[in-house]
């Protein structure tokens, strides 16, 4: 709760409550200090019935409390739960919300490459290593490769160590102008010391992009952070519908909740795009508003006033990718929030984005996605009932 990510976790889980009026008596715990060791072997005794548990920073400390936590016979819902192996152990009453890496990876890939102007690309882990952090470098890399870039990876010669002077050598050794992407804010604030240490102007020499988007930090550095915001608000919704569902009826098997980067908010820290990125930039707004209709690449170009072959270059140049292509991913993620959401059946949502049958959309989908409609949405909403309790 000290952190603005924290605050929207919750947020979440109160406008779920309110959604479904329900009244839980819910015992706030703000800092692992007042949720230590002792304190998760005293829940049996204070009658409580589930834990949500969404800690950003884990400590030893913390790592202790929540692998007690893990052996417990209490419903338990964790958002972003690292690598604890207790955790991922447990098999009873358990469900799990992350945020999907490769969302944060692809997001911070188009940002860069839709400036146009970067001739380097990198990525900062995490102080400790942490499994989190490695995987958020993994699909910024992943996401990069596909569209013909490299990502270079900061490695330290030893991690939780000062590892300043190394990040300066680093930058020092990047092609100018470099994208940078920091696994959290907190590790861009060191980036940005590191940059006025070595004369690097950021953006001009160094685009800076994180994640978490903790307005505090981002708004009160110079120059102010671009950041990648994850949608916690979603997560803490979510975490409260599950943690009803086990309270209720329990589950014999882990549940994994995957949920997409809600948006980025540019600020001084990122390039202005290109007179080319900032086309590609419209075309892709144009697209997420309208990939719901028939839309194809002739409707972009006419929205955009350009010509096709003009902006099927410029996304080639930027993006690595076909106008057509893009349409279909994004149509995709759509549908897939389609299923996440539980409302409608598959011939709905067929219906909603103008295919004409399911088995139109459930070719489509299979091709993009490699397994059937069914088969995704029972890999995200295996415990969440449709018509009762929609993420």
């Amino acid at each position: 709760m000290s952190r603005s990510s924290g605050q929207r976790q919750f947020g979440g889980l109160a406008r779920y409550l309110r959604s479904r009026k329900i009244r839980w008596d819910l015992r706030i715990k703000r800092t692992i200090g007042e949720l230590s060791l002792w304190h998760v072997n005293r829940l049996p005794e204070w009658d409580i019935d589930g834990v949500i548990y969404a800690h950003p920073q884990h400590s030893p400390e913390s790592r202790e409390a929540l692998s007690r936590l893990a052996s417990l016979d209490i419903p338990l819902v964790v958002i972003d739960p690292g690598d604890n192996p207790e955790i991922c152990a447990r098999k009873k009453d358990i469900a799990l919300v992350r945020t999907e890496p490769d969302s944060i990876g692809e997001t911070a890939a188009q940002c860069f490459l839709s400036q146009g102007s970067c001739r380097s690309y990198g990525y900062v882990p995490d102080v400790l290593d942490r499994e989190w952090s490695r995987l958020r470098g993994s699909a910024f890399d992943a996401a990069l490769r596909s569209r013909g870039a490299e990502c270079r990876f900061f490695r330290p010669s030893s991690f939780a160590t000062n590892d300043f002077s190394e990040i300066c050598d680093w930058l020092r050794s990047m092609p100018k102008p470099a994208g940078i992407l920091a696994a959290y804010d907190d590790r861009a604030l060191t980036v940005i010391e590191a940059c006025a240490a070595e004369g690097l102007h950021i953006p001009r020499d160094i685009s800076l992009l994180s994640v978490d988007d903790d307005e505090l930090l981002c708004e009160n550095c110079i120059p102010a952070l671009s950041s990648i915001r994850p949608d916690q608000e979603r997560s803490g919704f979510a975490a409260g519908a599950l943690l009803s569902v086990l309270m209720r009826t329990g589950s014999a098997r882990p549940h994994v909740t995957s949920l997409t980067v809600k948006s980025v908010t540019h600020r001084g820290s990122t390039l202005a795009a290109s007179p080319s990125g900032r086309l590609v930039q419209s075309a892709l707004a144009f697209i997420r508003k309208n990939c719901r209709r028939a839309i194809g690449p002739k409707d972009v170009a006419a929205h955009l006033d350009v010509s096709r072959p003009l902006i099927d270059l410029r996304f080639r140049e930027l993006l690595k990718t076909s106008v057509g292509r893009t349409i279909e991913m994004e149509r995709m993620n759509a549908v897939c929030a389609e299923l996440s959401s539980g409302h409608r059946t598959i011939a709905e949502i067929a219906d909603l984005f103008g295919y004409s049958d399911a088995s139109q959309l459930m070719h489509c989908f299979k091709r993009h996605f490699n397994m059937t409609m069914r088969e995704w949405r029972n890999a995200h909403l295996s415990i969440v009932k449709p018509n009762t309790q929609p993420l």
